[in-house]
């Protein structure tokens, strides 16, 4: 128990020091062309463990070749860790998870679906704000700040790219992320 208080305090100083570098201006990025398909499947395979003590199901879709794309080595695992921790945080016992990558228009294209509550038309217009309270809950007893998704928010789009969400009440939301495919 000490050990995740810990690993929680770490996370929301991280989130809160984040949100404060975003708002300032200061959030600095190292540009680096990376695979983003190698990247969600080490995503993926980190939260396999707390889907399984879920008994939640990741289902990885991966793209069959290499989708290049030029982001910050220190966030490109940040902003799909978000996500996949979200759709396992707010999916119910025995459900699904998929994450998915396309690559089309010169455009990397990635979704994680869950199978959770979904979000209200009302959640859906403050997602993204700083502290942002929403009337789902975590199913398992987790922890939220109401930052992730800001944070999310701001690094895609300090990459060029772009978040956007579709959620079905009792059925399903989906994150979509989209990022400029490297020329290189």
């Amino acid at each position: 128990r000490i050990v995740r208080s810990i690993e929680r305090a770490d996370k929301m100083i991280q989130n809160l020091l984040d949100a404060n570098a975003i708002e300032r201006g200061e959030l600095n990025v190292k540009l680096v062309s990376t695979d983003l398909t190698s990247v969600l499947a080490a995503a993926v395979e980190n939260y396999r463990p707390r889907a399984a003590a879920k008994q939640q199901t990741i289902h990885l879709e991966n793209a069959a070749l290499p989708v290049m794309v030029v982001i910050d080595p220190n966030v490109r695992v940040q902003v799909l860790e978000n996500l996949i921790s979200n759709a396992v945080k707010y999916s119910p016992k025995d459900k699904n998870i998929y994450a998915r990558l396309k690559a089309a228009n010169a455009m990397a294209r990635c979704e994680i679906q869950d199978e959770g509550p979904g979000l209200s038309a009302e959640d859906q217009k403050k997602l993204f704000g700083k502290f942002a309270r929403l009337s789902a809950k975590p199913t398992g007893g987790e922890h939220a700040t109401g930052l992730g998704l800001s944070i999310v928010k701001a690094i895609i789009e300090r990459h060029g790219g772009s978040v956007s969400v579709r959620s079905t009440p009792n059925v399903e939301t989906v994150f979509e992320v989209s990022l400029p495919i490297s020329r290189a």
